[in-house]
């Protein structure tokens, strides 16, 4: 956390207004040097700023916000209503809600094997020819029938995972993996791609946007810096072997 921490405060600070609440309410002062516990609360305040948007209107603030429906591990609640300059909040509408549209995806740079070689993500297009599995997890030619791009909010943080024979990736938490887990499952010592995990850092993503692509065949599956992947644009795959 303090990592990503130091990286926020640039940002931050920009942000003045917010970080002068921040501040204010940390009963810190602009001029002081931080300690590492301060970055982390100024860090995490300023995360929870960015989650809920305000519109003003009137002598009020409106909000519209997605929370987990009560009683359901996977349903969504929409909630509008409004908050009074004095705090006092108010339900003005309660009724289903969508999933959240997170960027899910792989960080830019990361390398996707193709028969013409190794091509950035982000340099993609549909009908390129690259490398996917069959449905024994045999590497066979295929082409992309999809690429994505999403962008990447401020605070998006990614999962850096290096492996014991040296392959490294980096992919938002809830990216798949060639085996139908996610990359945010992953720890130190589980095995992907039949080598053991050394380690999975969750790190601030510096990005714009992240980046997806669909191969053409019955998995979806790709190799990602030599690292099997699924992907998020899969409609119905089957995953391979581990």
């Amino acid at each position: 956390k303090l990592e990503n921490a130091q990286a926020r405060l640039p940002t931050i600070k920009a942000d003045r207004v917010a970080f002068q609440a921040i501040l204010h309410h940390e009963h810190l002062s602009a001029d002081q040097s931080f300690t590492p516990s301060q970055l982390i609360a100024i860090s995490e305040d300023y995360k929870q700023m960015q989650a809920i948007d305000l519109d003003v209107a009137g002598g009020a603030y409106l909000f519209d916000v997605q929370v987990p429906a009560p009683g359901s591990q996977v349903g969504v609640e929409e909630l509008r209503g409004t908050v009074s300059r004095s705090g006092v909040v108010k339900i003005t509408r309660r009724g289903p809600g969508r999933p959240p549209a997170c960027p899910i995806c792989l960080a830019a740079g990361v390398r996707i094997a193709t028969p013409l070689g190794e091509i950035p993500v982000e340099d993609l297009r549909v009908g390129m020819p690259v490398w996917t599995t069959d449905r024994s997890g045999r590497r066979v030619a295929a082409v992309v029938l999809e690429v994505g791009r999403m962008q990447a909010g401020i605070g998006h943080e990614v999962v850096r995972l290096t492996l014991a024979d040296g392959r490294t990736v980096t992919a938002s938490p809830g990216h798949p993996t060639g085996d139908g887990r996610t990359i945010g499952q992953l720890r130190p010592g589980d095995v992907l791609d039949h080598t053991g995990v050394v380690s999975a850092d969750l790190i601030l993503y510096v990005g714009s946007a992240t980046y997806d692509l669909l191969p053409s065949g019955p998995t979806g599956t790709y190799f990602a810096n030599g690292v099997l992947l699924g992907s998020t644009l899969a409609r119905s795959t089957i995953p391979s072997r581990r």
